[in-house]
């Protein structure tokens, strides 16, 4: 009598089926993939541990092939039925759909992180945007009668005449700041929603001016500075708009003001002289369509036209960017005819100034490829620093410490130099140090007594102008903007917090803080304060406020 084998029938209860072996095999697969990506992305974090940008970028580089990885791997290889494996898939596309159908993200971050979701059903900030300009119509409100008078507004030493104010420093001196906001916090004067912008604003006696978007138009805005109340709107058929979420549309310049006129970039290259009492038109023209060659116009920027028009003399000088000599131009400020053009690098996103350098009046203008400086009369490039990162994105602006040097910073990791310029029978630029732990991405810095204090990749810093050096780093608030005001740092975070803190090479304290603006809104937009009224705005709304 023959029975089972007992050594076959221990070999049989020790190991399992032969299809469970495949299947565990299969899933060792997914394990890997998973395994390699948090491996990946470790390393990636490691090496960008004090670059914000790259560090949170480089989840975008790592999970979506990950996900797609295991997708592929769980559809054709996982070893499960096919009911199993396209019902799961089915039930995730479903519960996106729902999630998105009920949820909305409003608010992005400066390195493209959702930081905000509302439900779909509540009013966008786009709707109240429309309501509130609904009223707005022509007729439906008069001109104030302080601001009524038709002669040319003129500009005194307390007035914000543009960009950054006077000198495009971003500095105020001997102005009244109160500090005690906790026991007798900022008194808000008025506050209504704006046609999505990134424009800041300029601002004349009772004047405020800024620019919107309103539907398909773009439009420069005078509002009053004391009620919010709009005194003239100027429109022009224009409409610019980027496909990702982050930037949105609407123009991103600031309005410039000289001896009674306003001079003012659209997005997509408008170039307007508006008179500044009634908005009023002198003249236009097109800086893409100026800059372009064989009946085209020349390229505009993925984020659309961003720097402030500058006004010299009898120069208005802008940065459309492109070839053939037509990278920088200077039109005449009365007529709107072209003086001069020069240079055949890209355009970038931040504001062209002016500087005496060498004991000459130059034109410091950031280009994608780098910084060049040319002679204002002429626009003959006198010399160019190349310096750029892999997008050539430049959202800061030169300063020049005295007639021999120049901070210049970039983001993207790169970071400031200081350069030297020198000039004999030619022009030269050196480098005297370089600093990547000083990366202003898209917002400027301010300098006092020997310091520069600005955002490192959202992370208020302190350098050292002479050696380089960061000093102190304290505080991360994301791409917000920066103010000097007498020997205090007015900083007004992304998420619309308004904080003042000295500026002193030692690691300094919060002295007061209040919260401005909705943070459902990102704020990147510069902030004005004039005659003791600060002046904030996001895409969504403005309030102005006394500081006093």
């Amino acid at each position: 009598m023959s029975g089972p084998n007992p050594s076959t029938a221990d070999q049989s209860a020790a190991s399992p089926p032969a299809s469970t072996k495949s299947k565990r095999g299969r899933w060792k697969i997914g394990a890997a993939i998973f395994l390699i990506a948090s491996v990946a992305q470790s390393i990636l974090w490691t090496m960008w541990w004090e670059d914000p940008t790259h560090f949170k970028m480089s989840i975008l580089f790592v999970w979506p092939a990950a996900i797609f990885s295991l997708l592929i791997w769980w559809t054709f290889f996982s070893g499960w039925s096919a009911k199993v494996r396209y019902g799961l898939i089915g039930l995730g596309v479903v519960g996106i759909v729902a999630f998105f159908s009920v949820f909305r993200p409003d608010r992005f971050d400066g390195d493209m992180v959702p930081t905000r979701l509302t439900y779909r059903w509540q009013p966008s900030a786009d709707q109240k945007a429309k309501e509130y300009l609904e009223q707005l119509q022509p007729g439906t409100l008069g001109t104030p009668a302080d601001v009524a008078e038709t002669k040319p507004l003129v500009a005194d030493e307390q007035d914000w005449p543009g960009f950054r104010g006077p000198n495009r420093l971003g500095v105020l001196r001997d102005v009244r700041l109160r500090t005690d906001w906790a026991a007798n916090p900022p008194k808000e004067l008025w506050r209504h929603p704006v046609g999505h912008s990134w424009s800041s604003f300029a601002v004349i006696g009772d004047y405020a001016f800024t620019q919107e978007q309103r539907g398909n138009k773009e439009v420069v805005v005078a509002y009053h500075l004391n009620t919010g109340e709009q005194i003239w709107a100027h429109t022009d058929d224009a409409y610019f708009s980027v496909t990702e979420v982050q930037g949105g549309g609407g123009p991103r310049s600031t309005p410039q003001f000289s001896e009674g006129k306003l001079y003012t970039l659209g997005a997509t290259g408008i170039l307007n002289c508006l008179d500044a009492r009634t908005g009023q038109r002198d003249w236009t023209t097109n800086i893409l369509q100026d800059a372009g060659s064989d009946g085209k116009p020349g390229a505009n920027l993925e984020w659309g036209m961003s720097g402030s028009p500058l006004v010299v003399d009898q120069f208005v000088i802008v940065i459309p960017g492109g070839k053939d000599g037509k990278s920088i131009a200077a039109y005449d400020r009365s007529t709107g005819k072209k003086i001069w053009s020069a240079g055949d690098q890209p355009a970038t996103y931040a504001s062209p100034t002016l500087a005496t350098l060498r004991g000459e009046r130059v034109v410091l203008a950031p280009l994608g490829t780098g910084l060049s400086a040319n002679a204002l009369e002429s626009g003959k490039q006198l010399w160019f620093f190349p310096w750029t990162n892999a997008p050539k994105v430049c959202g800061a602006m030169p300063v020049a410490l005295d007639e021999q040097s120049v901070l210049y910073g970039i983001g993207y990791g790169e970071g400031t130099v200081r350069l030297e310029v020198e000039k004999g029978d030619n022009w030269s630029v050196t480098k005297k140090w370089q600093s990547n732990r000083f990366r202003p991405k898209f917002n400027d810095f301010v300098i006092r007594d020997g310091y520069a204090y600005g955002l490192d990749d959202g992370t208020l810093s302190c350098l050292n102008i002479e050696s380089g050096k960061v000093v102190w780093k304290a505080g991360r608030y994301g791409y917000g903007q920066i103010l000097l005001v007498n020997d205090m740092l007015l900083v007004v975070s992304e998420k619309g917090e308004v904080l003042q803190i000295p500026a002193e090479p030692s690691k300094p304290d919060i002295v007061a803080t209040f919260t401005a603006l909705d943070e459902a809104a990102i704020t990147w937009n510069q902030p004005v304060l004039v005659r003791g009224k600060l002046l904030v705005r996001n895409a969504n709304e403005v309030a102005c406020f006394d500081l006093e």
